[in-house]
């Protein structure tokens, strides 16, 4: 299958075509120009949305996309990206400018951003609990953690592993998702429902919103056509 679109794309702001070649479009239906898929041009609808000066304040993403990273690099002040690689002590700048960090033991002071995202990170986190409350305490009162994840509507949240004796112990059976850093893929330790907004105020204490993207003229126009299209923004105060 084949689909064919002429929109404008929320990620590089160009008059594209969007192309899809694979029937799961959440993963393959690209903007021809900055190669965005829809998840992160939802985000980016979502980041102008919410915070139309964020080219001015100071931005982290945990694990980007290329498309984000390359446009917010090109956009904004002061962004800054991270990747978890646990070979490798933590805080340390790797040869392609990221930042080694683990959500669950962020190296960053207190209130140092006004902006965290995660792109389709918090379903690969051992202790969710914890990186939440380590997302708000980096954020500066007033800041805003926008991200992606599955959220499946007929389910409550669920956790796939149990750490027993540092060991991770698969409950359910185990389902890998891509990887940017790793080829062998990153294991998937929770399924998100929409309590998310309740786990995530227990943790961190923070208040969020789920912005889902309906069929529509908008949609459609600027390539959000997919499922699991949710984005959710978690607020500091």
């Amino acid at each position: 299958m084949i689909k064919l679109t002429l929109g404008s794309c929320p990620c590089c702001k160009r008059r594209t075509i969007f192309v899809a070649t694979n029937y799961w479009f959440r993963d393959y239906y690209r903007c021809l120009w900055c190669w965005s898929i829809p998840r992160q041009r939802a985000l980016m609808n979502v980041l102008k949305e919410k915070r139309s000066e964020y080219r001015k304040l100071k931005i982290h993403e945990c694990s980007p996309g290329r498309a984000t990273r390359r446009q917010l690099t090109k956009e904004c002040e002061d962004y800054t990206f991270s990747f978890f690689y646990d070979s490798n002590s933590l805080g340390k700048v790797m040869e392609n400018g990221a930042s080694n960090q683990n959500l669950e033991n962020m190296t960053f002071e207190d209130n140092t951003f006004d902006i965290f995202i995660t792109q389709d990170v918090m379903e690969h986190i051992n202790n969710p609990s914890k990186a939440f409350s380590e997302i708000a305490r980096v954020l500066k009162p007033g800041g805003v953690h926008i991200f992606t994840t599955p959220l499946y509507h007929f389910q409550k949240s669920r956790p796939r592993i149990e750490i027993q004796e540092a060991e991770i112990i698969n409950v359910l059976p185990a389902i890998y998702h891509g990887d940017p850093i790793n080829a062998d893929g990153c294991l998937v330790t929770y399924d998100w429902g929409y309590d998310i907004a309740e786990f995530i105020e227990q943790a961190s204490g923070m208040k969020s919103e789920i912005i889902e993207f309906p069929k529509s003229k908008f949609t459609y126009r600027h390539g959000l056509d997919a499922d699991f299209l949710e984005v959710i923004v978690s607020y500091k105060e």
